[in-house]
């Protein structure tokens, strides 16, 4: 072979290799591997405090790699040095492959999109729950009602000093924050994982895998029939998310669930089955409360198409939405004050919301005005909440009330989830994976680079692991919001997602 005919050839492989979305999923597969074997090594902290044991390094074949590598005798800030940097590569190429999507309109099959993504998450299905110990209270939980006959809501993880999972657990004080559907899934899934700290990590990690997978199928389906032309590109968007995969299947978050169940309510709905689809939404806000945010939406959009639904419909979805949560809440009911701790969970501060940050400089001023700095403090905490509230709840108001159909339910919807994560003042990264995914399924490029963003930026926020001040997570937040608002005023398409013509604005 002649060496100009060489070149050219490596030159159309290479060309090829560039502009073929199944290369960048094959390197985000090599990465998650690394990922993974990061999350077994214990002197790092991505993978959280656990008992030791061969299932929670893939059979020892993570650590085994650690070793290979020379990653298991690096320093933490060596490995931060590593995990960061990965995780920019991993979103770029997911992004990159969103865009080759888009751009070429090439149609990939569902069933390499889902495949793809299941491989993914196999890499951290069996390690240490990532950044956050969340899954160890599901367990307390789920035993005090499965095996104690107490109601998880009055009692406490500490009222169980026996329990394997106790040690591993950051809030042994508090009770759970949860709705009742969960804690009865979580009583179910230690019924069936029984005491053992281990078998537990896995059976909740499962758990959400497993509704992470039923959300894709039901995307797929929902994309298909909203979105035809780009059903590749939605269902993409949301079975490769960096963020989704290492946060919510690797943490074994039970935001997974309560996630499958919204989408569940876009399909219904779109099936024409407005009854069962407002189940659907409420049994997501009977896993966690934040889901009220696309309930309240759809039952607007219920009452506005009141000419499509006869008074039977209006009595079975009145008992969707009063009866099965009384049904669910009697057994365990904590009492008004346990109810209203769950309905108010996370108005406390947390370092990567906006509030927090902007609370900063709301105590300088009132300082600089001569208020002492106890009174500065305490009003400038309040003085935030409030306003953001306010503001949030207005912006609430609105998007609720420009919902006409099922498009512009999900659109508002996304709107109404993407305000919240900019307003609340208590914010975890796995917040942000309900968000991304909504926005995703409207159909609108602004939306989906928005929702791109958003779990981009929170995906950066880890538990110390990465160096960062905190405050550079919702400084980031707000610059995105601003070139989001920009491109909204403007409707116009981001230069970063090319494709057809973008639906900003839900059709009427």
């Amino acid at each position: 072979m002649e060496p100009d005919t060489g070149k050219k050839t490596a030159r159309t492989v290479l060309k090829a290799a560039a502009t073929d979305p199944r290369v960048f999923v094959g390197l985000m597969f090599l990465c998650m591997w690394l990922v993974g074997v990061l999350a077994v090594q214990r002197a790092y902290g991505l993978g959280m405090e656990s008992p030791g044991s061969r299932l929670l390094t893939l059979g020892g074949f993570l650590s085994g790699s650690g070793r290979l590598l020379g990653i298991s005798h690096l320093t933490r800030s060596q490995m931060t040095a590593i995990f960061m940097p990965l995780l920019i590569v991993i979103f770029a190429s997911y992004a990159w492959a969103l865009i080759l999507l888009a751009r070429q309109g090439r149609s990939l099959s569902s069933a390499f999109i889902i495949g793809a993504s299941a491989a993914l998450c196999l890499w951290l299905l069996f390690v240490p729950p990532i950044l956050a110990k969340d899954l160890f209270n599901y367990a307390s939980y789920g035993k005090a009602l499965a095996f104690h006959g107490n109601n998880p809501y009055v009692v406490v993880p500490r009222n169980f000093p026996a329990d394997p999972v106790l040690k591993y657990i950051s809030w042994k004080g508090t009770a759970s924050v949860y709705g009742p559907f969960f804690s009865y899934l979580a009583a179910l899934v230690t019924l069936i994982a029984r005491q053992s700290a281990v078998s537990n990590v896995i059976a909740f990690k499962l758990l959400s895998f497993g509704f992470f997978m039923g959300t894709l199928f039901v995307v797929d389906s929902l994309a298909g029939r909203l979105h035809p032309a780009r059903r590749a590109l939605i269902l993409a968007a949301v079975a490769w998310n960096p963020m989704v995969i290492i946060q919510l299947v690797g943490g074994g978050h039970n935001d997974a669930i309560m996630i499958f169940f919204i989408v569940l309510a876009f399909l219904l709905y779109r099936q024409e089955r407005p009854v069962l689809a407002v189940t659907s939404a409420v049994l997501a806000v009977l896993v966690k409360t934040t889901a009220v945010f696309v309930l309240v939406p759809m039952l607007v959009l219920f009452l506005r198409q009141n000419a499509r639904w006869g008074l039977r419909k209006y009595a079975q979805a009145l008992a969707a939405v009063v009866v099965l949560p009384l049904a669910m809440y009697l057994p365990i009911w904590p009492g008004i004050a346990g109810f209203k701790k769950i309905i108010s969970v996370g108005t406390d501060f947390s370092e990567a919301s906006v509030p927090r940050f902007l609370e900063g400089y709301l105590q300088s001023t009132l300082r600089w005005l001569g208020i002492r700095a106890s009174s500065a403090a305490s009003l400038g905490a309040t003085g935030t909440r409030v306003l953001f509230m306010l503001g949030f709840l207005v912006l609430f108001a609105v998007f609720t009330w420009r919902v006409r159909d099922l498009q512009s339910l999900i659109f508002y919807s996304g709107a109404i989830l993407f305000t919240f994560m900019m307003c609340t003042t208590w914010l975890m990264p796995w917040y942000a994976g309900m968000v991304g995914v909504v926005m995703m399924l409207s159909g609108s490029d602004l939306m989906l680079g928005a929702g791109v963003g958003a779990t981009f930026v929170m995906s950066l926020y880890g538990n110390g692991i990465n160096g960062w001040p905190a405050r550079f997570y919702p400084l980031l937040l707000l610059a995105m919001t601003v070139c989001v608002l920009a491109l909204a005023i403007g409707r116009r398409l981001p230069a970063f997602l090319p494709g057809r013509a973008a639906q900003f604005e839900p059709e009427p």
